[in-house]
């Protein structure tokens, strides 16, 4: 297997006896590494931005049109039934979305995805006081 440059930097550190230039070099060079990781983390690609606008879109449709299924979600925000299933997937798993599997003639049992209810401040507090 080989060696990453975080596993030779800290194998460096770990050296008993080792000059202080290269336990600077070595310590730089691993906050070098975390700070290229957290950039790398907290940057959306290219796609995911892409991604973003047809969340967007696919909400605002189930807004206008109610609860419906991937496929016609698809055609309405012009991308693919696999891409409309995925991203429809992401918004059901942040709780934007919920779904549900209906029986299609000719199709079978398919999911369809409508807004989730969400409550508002005044519904909580009435709820936390009874």
């Amino acid at each position: 297997m080989a060696m990453t440059e975080r596993d030779f930097l800290n194998s460096v550190l770990a050296i008993e006896g080792i000059s202080d230039d290269l336990k600077t070099y070595a310590t730089e060079g691993i906050a070098k590494l975390d700070a290229r990781n957290d950039k790398r983390k907290n940057t959306q690609t290219k796609t995911q931005k892409e991604n973003e606008g047809v969340m967007t879109a696919i909400v605002e449709h189930l807004t206008v049109n109610g609860a419906d299924v991937a496929s016609a979600i698809a055609t309405a925000v012009g991308v693919s039934t696999q891409k409309a299933s995925a991203l429809c997937g992401l918004l059901v798993k942040d709780g934007t979305l919920t779904v549900t599997d209906i029986k299609v003639k000719g199709k079978g049992t398919v999911k369809q995805y409508a807004l989730a209810e969400v409550e508002t401040a005044e519904e909580t507090s009435a709820e936390d006081t009874e």
